[in-house]
């Protein structure tokens, strides 16, 4: 088994960005219920006109000719009057799907640790960048205005089109999981402190189909596929899905496939089975590895697995202001010493310097006897015992003006964690540190403290839609290193330059193995 060239450990500051999203492969029950119409999907038997379907109760509301299906509203009565009708080969719930990630945590560099894994920098010094290939991202949308998405002082959106019913009148990002997504592909700057667009050269195509709490349906889903294609997009890119198959939603990703496209999708986040549409054989499954290439946790995985890609601490683009980022340092006999530090969610913003008080678990009064007579201070509290927003009110009633937490996981000691005070409310400012550096901190002899919580336009998630985007972007350098060969050689590609993680061979964790963007170029230029 090799290894990939790359950092193996992630550092440097970090922050947090909450995003209302459901784990893909959650059991999700009946939609339909007993006299509330609901959506659905009909497939109609060969040479049946939609019209078959009029009567009571029953509302048409699109059609897809080319897959002989059509969508109709209607109640749980009417729906039971179709099942016998002879002009209908099957009937299907218009089903919910969710987005793939999860909010995390970490780091800084010339490169993301993502870019270093996928050795994408070697591809583009091979003059693949992604030049004249279209890749469609069906997800939440995204911040048309975030400099990401502007090359030479030209927009990288091709088009862009909402699929949600929401009145939203265009693709702009609600819930940070598109703009974030598309940053992965196609970001042009560095100003996060990192690159982080794997195919900075590719023309990007926006198709919303996750409204602003993350879920969308089969059916918007359906119709920004068939706009993809319209659109000749090269690939399709969707960090979503559903724990439950939908015989309509598979035919048009087989119908797209046949089309020439490569659709390539998020396995799914709660480590059970691979969802859909991930799980069709049209459309390349995608988990998630950490930094040390271990499948991560949360990674879906199954015999269909495709492939891994980096999917924890990913950094990337959010919806401008959206994000927060900190910094921690001690300040001892005129020496600084910065710290690894993530934001709590809800952390309220600032910078505060002043005397490190250690006040051990933060669970009472007593825990603070060593805060000055006056002015700022910082307590310096351990994780444990109680909650963090007790601690907090309990720091901040002793008159503390920010508070830094030292995780206490000894199997992790560098990692800083990623906690939450709960809710929102008038917080100071907050930031957890590693176990490591909570020891550091007091054996440095507590000096001077400061705190810095600040906006961002930039976060760090975590889920195997941050997977998706670094397979969709290696696809795309392969391809414009040979745009003559075809989706299935393109899908050969991904799969024979993979480095082999876990068992010998394809297995149902890793897949072929880690996506190489260099080794893919270079095959597909010989091809």
């Amino acid at each position: 088994m090799r290894k990939a060239g790359f950092l193996s450990k992630v550092t440097g500051s970090a922050m947090v960005f909450f995003l209302l999203a459901a784990n893909l492969a959650a059991a999700a029950p009946s939609e339909a219920k007993e006299g509330k119409e609901h959506s659905f999907l009909v497939g109609l038997t060969p040479g049946v006109a939609a019209k078959a379907l009029d009567a009571p109760g029953i509302q048409m509301k699109d059609r897809w000719d080319d897959l002989n299906v059509v969508q109709i509203v209607a109640s749980e009565a009417a729906i039971k009057g179709l099942e016998h009708n002879p002009n209908i080969s099957y009937i299907e719930e218009d089903r919910t799907v969710y987005a793939s990630s999860l909010g995390t945590n970490y780091t800084d560099g010339a490169l993301t640790w993502g870019l270093q894994a996928v050795n994408a920098e070697q591809a583009w010094s091979q003059n693949a960048t992604g030049q004249n290939i279209k890749v469609c991202v069906l997800d939440s949308g995204i911040d048309y205005d975030h400099p990401e998405f502007t090359r030479d002082g030209v927009s990288v959106i091709k088009a862009s089109k909402n699929f949600v019913n929401d009145g939203h009148p265009d693709a702009t990002d609600g819930a940070g999981h598109g703009t974030h997504v598309a940053g992965t592909i196609v970001g042009q700057t560095s100003n996060s402190g990192s690159r982080i667009g794997v195919a900075p050269d590719v023309d990007l195509y926006v198709a919303r189909v996750l409204g602003d709490d993350g879920s969308g349906s089969t059916s918007g889903i359906i119709n920004a596929l068939s706009w993809c294609q319209q659109n000749n997009a090269n690939i399709a890119s969707l960090s979503l899905g559903s724990s439950r198959s939908s015989r309509t939603e598979k035919a048009a990703f087989d119908k797209a496939y046949q089309n020439g496209m490569l659709s390539i999708a998020a396995s799914g986040n709660d480590g059970g089975a691979i969802g859909y549409p991930a799980n069709y054989s049209s459309v390349v499954a995608v988990g998630a590895v950490d930094s040390s290439l271990n499948l991560a946790s949360f990674s879906n995985y199954g015999k269909n697995q495709e492939v891994v890609a980096p999917g924890v601490a990913t950094l990337s683009s959010i919806p401008r202001g959206t994000g927060i980022q900190s910094s921690a340092k001690e300040t001892e006999n005129g020496v600084d010493t910065s710290f690894s530090s993530v934001p709590l969610e809800f952390s309220g913003q600032g910078e505060v310097t002043g005397a490190l008080v250690d006040s051990g678990l933060g669970d009472s009064a007593d825990a603070f006897s060593g805060k000055p007579a006056s002015g700022p201070w910082v307590a310096l509290i351990n994780r444990g015992s109680i909650s963090f927003a007790e601690k907090i009110q309990n720091a901040v009633a002793q008159g503390a003006s920010a508070v830094i937490i030292a995780n206490n996981d000894t199997a992790n000691p560098d990692d800083p964690g990623s906690f939450t005070l709960g809710s929102e409310g008038n917080w100071v400012p907050v930031v957890s540190v590693s176990y490591n550096s909570g020891n550091s901190i007091r054996s440095n002899g507590l000096g001077t403290g400061s705190v810095n919580v600040s906006s961002w336009d930039y976060s760090y998630f975590q889920g195997t839609s941050m997977a998706t985007p670094h397979v969709s972007a290696v696809a795309a350098l392969a391809w414009s290193a040979n745009p003559q060969l075809t989706n299935e050689q393109i899908r050969n590609i991904l799969q024979s330059t993979a480095v082999d993680l876990g068992t010998a061979g394809r297995d149902s964790s890793f897949g072929f193995g880690l996506v190489q963007a260099d080794a893919a170029v270079q095959k597909a230029r010989n091809f």
